[in-house]
């Protein structure tokens, strides 16, 4: 498979966000006007998806999914106009569909999340079963519904120690559970958040490097974004640390941190050295906190305008 022509495969969340703009962060036991609304697809898998297309890259979402509900319908309109396929997704009704809402403060371009998915179930391994992995270059999990994702990972696992070409496998550790330490040895490349690492007690990217690289298999890699700190890795190339691009003014870090990964695994994917993929990340988080954009999908450009067209890419390192 040519890298031009390389496709990439995400398990994880699918959901609807609505996004509050407010003035300042609510107060509590107090009312704060919202002065913009909007409605979006969410989940970390989704907008992955969503920047892999804005990127050009062909990518696959696995997920769970609605169409015959409001939100459901809309959330799938939206992910095919980014060119993400979700042919591959379960097919789920009679069920809540899973909403984010993210209230944004305007002051500083914060987000909070508050989440609800009630009985909405997650991905199962039957659906993972039934895909053919010979057409992916890449395959990236999203640590959530572990059951089944310890299933998938040993299938890959599988597929990689026969007589075929090996897929690269990445796992994005957004929140701590004790199954993700179980889960690090099966992957060739682990990204965990700051929120993850804090939950153990680190302190720092260079802590949280010391402390969970141990747990990865041999050969493979750690990746820690840490927001506005930039983000450090290490691998078998070396440990690389690199600084973050904020804009002169932030707007909005809603899915800047998917706009990071995503970035990560379309660098990877094709070729590029660890230290020169791990700045191309930084530099499209940065870029996606200078968008106040109507879509919670976090764009890889520069510079976007209001209905998200395209003005300019960042380029991919060489």
């Amino acid at each position: 498979m040519a890298m031009s022509d390389k496709r990439i495969l995400c398990v994880g969340l699918i959901c609807l966000d609505e996004l509050l703009y407010c003035e300042n962060y609510p107060v509590e036991d107090s009312v704060e006007m919202v002065v913009a609304r909007e409605l979006r697809p969410g989940g970390n898998a989704a907008n992955d998806c969503a920047v892999l297309g804005e990127l050009g890259v062909q990518c696959d979402l696995v997920g769970t999914l609605s169409i015959n509900s409001r939100s459901g319908s809309f959330v799938k309109q939206q992910l095919e106009t980014y060119g993400v396929n979700l042919k591959l997704c379960e097919i789920v009704e009679d069920k809540e569909f899973p909403v984010s809402i993210c209230i944004i403060n305007k002051s500083n371009g914060s987000r909070t999340i508050l989440h609800h998915s009630g009985e909405w179930p997650w991905v199962s391994y039957e659906a993972f079963l039934k895909i053919d992995l010979s057409q992916y270059a890449w395959i990236h999990l999203e640590a959530r519904n572990f059951d089944h994702l310890k299933k998938a990972a040993k299938r890959i696992l599988a597929w990689n120690s026969g007589e075929r070409r090996p897929i690269p496998m990445s796992i994005d550790m957004q929140y701590y559970d004790d199954q993700c330490l179980e889960l690090m040895p099966t992957a060739d490349v682990v990204i965990v958040s700051k929120d993850f690492a804090r939950a153990l007690g680190y302190k720092s990217m260079s802590d949280t490097l010391d402390g969970l690289y141990g747990y990865l298999k041999p050969g493979a890699t750690l990746v820690v974004p840490w927001g506005e700190q930039g983000a450090a890795a290490k691998g078998p190339e070396g440990v690389f640390l690199a600084p973050a691009y904020p804009p002169e003014r932030v707007l909005d870090t809603l899915g800047a941190g998917d706009a990071f990964c995503a970035a990560l695994l379309s660098a990877l994917s094709s070729g590029c050295p660890l230290q020169h993929s791990l700045r191309y990340a930084c530099q499209v988080a940065g870029a996606k906190e200078n968008v106040l954009s109507p879509v919670n999908l976090p764009l890889l450009v520069v510079q976007v305008g209001f209905q998200g067209h395209i003005e300019m890419y960042v380029p991919l390192p060489t």
